[in-house]
């Protein structure tokens, strides 16, 4: 990682640059949209869509019909719904992550963070006749939600971290013959993000939360993406679905506001040299305002291809099947740019791969009003690297095991609650500064709760 933001310091002693950093933290912003430590499903990916389907581990996504939020999982399936249909949704995420220090150097103290997420859903599906059904859905699919003290030792990587996308989804379903039928879809994303950090105003010299400043950078766009679907049904025992999701591209409009501590001013600090070098503050002061202001970056998110199956095993249990693969590989470095003066502030290297998430449920389905659910998923996170791994990514595998059920009060009315309860492995980091010699070892313990509840009406 190069990054041409200070003059060389013309001394011996190591004089590194507190905003490299900050500049680091900025390229999460305009690069990643991303990876809380309220991670729910790989990297920033939110998969909390329908409480029905977590009750499954989100298994049988694109083969399992039974309420609108299929108008997000699979459009090609909703020719299955007859009648108009309305579902109303909302996932609340309960999310611990603890940091235990090995080696840092920044003089800090243990960090972590709990935040509590909250994402909504709601679709609607509306059949315009035996052969085409037409459905909206409004969601989040990419998220993030993390916020440490401001004295933790990785605070020169994040404190606070908020990203939320709004998905407005329009779909056509359309029978092409009695077992196979089709779908495509249309999404409006809007996509606003937050992140803080503090800095070093003595570039390496002597950390201390004492003496640090602060960035602060927002940034927003909004998007289009599409995405196409089939759904296929040769017996009343047995469905499969298919759907390709197009990854949207943002093209970021960001600003990087800075709250300078007095040592990151001109003459104060410590000296790099013998005079007339400049002092640790005008170096901290001078390259602090040669980028604040109006930046932007582009990132493309990931396709995604998902292949489920649903088979009916008894008149009363049905197994479900999910596999779906991610195409992370987009996301291998990101230039993050001052729009005022086109300099390079940040080059970020993620090298993420793609990935697999399998999932495995059961639903009991019988004479009486509730129908129950169980389901267990893998799934694997696309950067595991401690060298790459940032306090907004402590990203690591996860294995999911999730129950639920659904009471119909009336058969046009019914309710869905799921739970699922994720073990995400350690996740390990020992990031470098080679600017500033700000090191940070340790690792993440994460615990992570999810509830959702649903109800359904059809008309």
């Amino acid at each position: 990682m190069t990054i041409h933001i200070f003059p060389k310091a013309p001394s011996t002693a190591r004089i590194i640059s507190a905003p490299a950093t900050l500049f680091s933290t900025s390229a999460l912003l305009f690069s990643l949209m991303s990876i809380p430590a309220t991670t729910f499903a790989a990297s920033f990916q939110i998969l909390e869509q329908s409480p029905a389907h977590l009750g499954k581990a989100f298994a049988g996504t694109a083969s399992d019909v039974s309420d609108a939020s299929n108008v997000f999982f699979n459009p090609a399936s909703i020719v299955e719904l007859k009648a108009p249909a309305l579902t109303v949704a909302g996932n609340a995420i309960f999310t611990q992550s603890t940091f235990h220090n090995e080696n840092s150097n920044t003089n800090g103290v243990t960090g972590k963070t709990d935040e509590v997420g909250y994402v909504p859903n709601i679709y609607y599906v509306h059949p315009l006749s035996e052969r085409v059904t037409l459905g909206l859905g409004i969601n989040a699919p990419y998220g993030l939600a993390s916020d440490y003290d401001d004295d933790w030792y990785g605070r020169y990587l994040a404190t606070h971290s908020k990203l939320e996308v709004v998905n407005i989804h329009a779909v056509a379903g359309v029978v092409l013959t009695d077992a196979w039928s089709a779908g495509l879809g249309v999404s409006y994303q809007r996509a606003d993000v937050t992140l803080e950090s503090k800095l070093d105003s003595t570039l390496g010299v002597a950390p201390s939360p004492a003496t640090d400043s602060s960035a602060k950078i927002t940034g927003d766009d909004d998007s289009v993406a599409a995405d196409l679907s089939l759904y296929y049904k040769p017996t009343a025992h047995t469905s499969l679905g298919l759907i390709w999701r197009q990854g949207a591209e943002f093209d970021l409009q960001g600003d990087a506001r800075f709250s300078l501590n007095a040592l990151c001013s001109p003459n104060a600090g410590f000296p790099t040299g013998a005079p007339p070098a400049p002092t640790t503050g005008t170096i901290c002061a001078a390259s602090l305002a040669a980028v604040a202001g109006d930046a932007e970056a582009r990132l493309r998110l990931p396709d995604t291809i998902t292949l489920s199956g649903s088979q009916q095993l008894s008149d009363y249990w049905w197994i479900h099947a999910d596999i779906a693969w991610t195409e992370w590989s987009k996301i291998q470095s990101v230039d993050v740019i001052n729009s005022n003066n086109n300099r390079v502030i940040n080059t970020l290297e993620l090298h993420y791969k793609d990935t697999m998430r399998y999932a495995l449920g059961f639903t009991h389905k019988s004479d009486c009003p509730w129908s129950w659910r169980f389901g267990a998923a893998i799934d694997a996170a696309p950067q595991t690297n401690p060298t790459l791994v940032n306090p907004r990514i402590p990203d690591q595998d996860r294995l999911w095991l999730s129950a639920g059920f659904n009471y119909a009060f009336s058969p046009a009315t019914s309710i869905d609650v799921g739970y699922s309860h994720i073990k995400v492995d350690k996740a390990h980091i020992n990031n470098t500064n080679p600017l500033t010699g700000h090191h940070v070892e340790g690792s993440f313990d994460a615990d992570v709760n999810i509830i959702g509840v649903q109800a359904n009406w059809a008309f």
